[in-house]
């Protein structure tokens, strides 16, 4: 990817080279363009996917305890934030739950290579209603962790990208409640 200007240059001459080569295509104008348009950090790094509309918030979570389970990733807890919230102060709340799911001798691999890589586990998914009630399941957009530095061992690389494919799936089959 070529780009233009002072900042092509520093992007070309200083940057590009201690980072992985689609660093800038997969990560950093990805997450500056979103950044741009919402002025929102949080939605560029994040990854969303709706949840269909004949979809319950129990088919939701039904699907994605068995794909994780199907894809060999523990489920290590749940936080029932809108719930929690609802007992003690007596008002509804808007859906809001967190599903944390991890792959130990994985997450202990991550950390061999980078201490830093502490503050990504466990993997989380979001289902939370929005203000206008729409359902979506969030998680941290990988890509940062894998693309966004120096490339990755293979063999780490390898673990990143199948750990991506694994909550990108649970993600994607909790939408729709498939499993």
């Amino acid at each position: 990817m070529k780009y233009d200007g002072v900042t092509g240059k520093i992007i070309s001459e200083m940057i590009s080279p201690t980072l992985h080569p689609e660093s800038m295509e997969k990560v950093y104008m990805p997450m500056t363009n979103t950044l741009l348009d919402t002025g929102d950090i949080t939605m560029a790094s994040i990854v969303r996917v709706k949840v269909a509309d004949d979809v319950t918030n129990e088919d939701v979570e039904e699907a994605m305890e068995s794909i994780a389970t199907a894809e060999g990733i523990r489920s290590v807890g749940m936080l029932p934030l809108s719930e929690m919230v609802e007992l003690q102060t007596g008002e509804k709340q808007r859906f809001l739950k967190i599903y944390q799911y991890c792959a130990p001798r994985t997450a202990m691999t991550m950390i061999e290579h980078s201490d830093a890589f502490s503050a990504y586990l466990p993997c989380r998914l979001a289902l939370i209603e929005d203000k206008q009630g729409q359902r979506w399941i969030y998680t941290l957009d990988m890509n940062a962790m894998i693309y966004g530095g120096a490339p990755l061992p293979d063999y780490l690389l390898e673990k990143a990208l199948n750990v991506k494919r694994t909550i990108t799936a649970i993600q994607m089959g909790g939408a729709e409640g498939d499993f």
